[in-house]
């Protein structure tokens, strides 16, 4: 069975999968000599959210001691956000961790809020990440939450597990749950969502490693069954590829009813993806847990 298949989780980010990447590389919108206001002096246009912003940073700082660097706060784009990092897998600027470049040993957690230049210092939204790449064998984690992001950022959960048995920079397995699922048939993708907003879904996978396993399993089977679906209800084309022309374009695709050999062939693809998928959830639940909460302890610190 490949075990290095992983379940995407689709979310709302530029150019960009899980893990994830948000606004750190952004350009300044205020000049340099524009001081940066301090988090006491933003103004919340929900103070809920506020509240929210406000203890999520005071549990990072609590957890801050001399193994980690930071950023400190910036304006970048339409982002108020902030960075911290140790380890010696970490980038300087505390970028998180790439898909397929997953450096051992590294701790990453960003937080921002979001805002329109001709309204600041009022803000608006909350969008938080943190990652865990542990120094030797075994699961890492890459979690991603935003809400509330208006015309700027999308909102979305998604968390995903990597496993380096050889601690290498590509993951021997993988893992993906959140509140959006997605599978790719050729040219197309199938998609399944929760009907939970994501502060409401991200409760249900944190209480505990059982219920994070019971959720996940639940989205995985959920989604299987869509595709399922799909594929038998001819709602999914086969694509004939026309000739490559050159200049780094990908070749047309001309869409067709799938033969009844391909709709076979597509079935057994899938369901031996989300067998897969589902066997490591079962089996290795309580170890991504604790990489996840190793991320971020969101069991002690994230707030209703």
């Amino acid at each position: 069975m490949n075990r290095s298949i992983s379940l995407i989780v689709k979310i709302l980010l530029p150019g960009s999968l899980i893990p994830l990447a948000c606004s750190l590389f952004s350009a300044p919108v205020t000049p340099a000599s524009t001081p940066i206001p301090a988090v006491q002096d933003l103004q919340f246009e929900d103070p809920q959210t506020g509240q929210r912003f406000q203890a999520l940073e005071a549990c990072i700082q609590n957890m801050l001691d001399d193994s980690w660097q930071g950023t400190g706060y910036q304006m970048l784009g339409n982002f108020y956000e902030s960075a911290w990092c140790r380890g010696v897998g970490s980038n300087a600027n505390c970028s998180m961790p790439g898909e397929f470049n997953i450096r051992p040993d590294q701790q990453v957690i960003q937080l921002y809020t979001l805002f329109y230049p001709q309204d600041f210092p009022e803000v608006f939204g909350l969008g938080f990440q943190a990652a865990y790449v542990p120094p030797d064998d075994g699961w890492g984690a890459s979690f991603y939450f935003a809400e509330d992001g208006k015309t700027v950022m999308g909102g979305g959960l998604a968390v995903t597990f990597h496993q380096n048995a050889g601690a290498g920079l590509y993951p021997d397995a993988t893992l993906s749950l959140g509140d959006d699922y997605s599978y790719r048939i050729g040219e197309n993708t199938v998609e399944f969502s929760s009907s939970l907003s994501p502060r409401e879904d991200l409760a249900k996978y944190f209480s505990s490693p059982e219920a994070m396993r019971d959720r996940g399993l639940e989205g995985i089977g959920a989604l299987a069954q869509t595709v399922e679906a799909e594929i038998r209800s001819g709602n999914v084309p086969a694509c004939d590829l026309q000739p490559y022309q050159g200049n780094g374009i990908p070749p047309a695709c001309i869409p067709r009813p799938m033969t009844e050999g391909e709709m076979a062939q597509e079935l057994a693809r899938a369901k031996e993806h989300f067998d897969s998928q589902e066997q490591i959830l079962r089996e290795a639940h309580e170890e991504m847990y604790a990489a996840w909460m190793a991320a971020f302890p969101l069991n002690q610190c994230w707030p209703a």
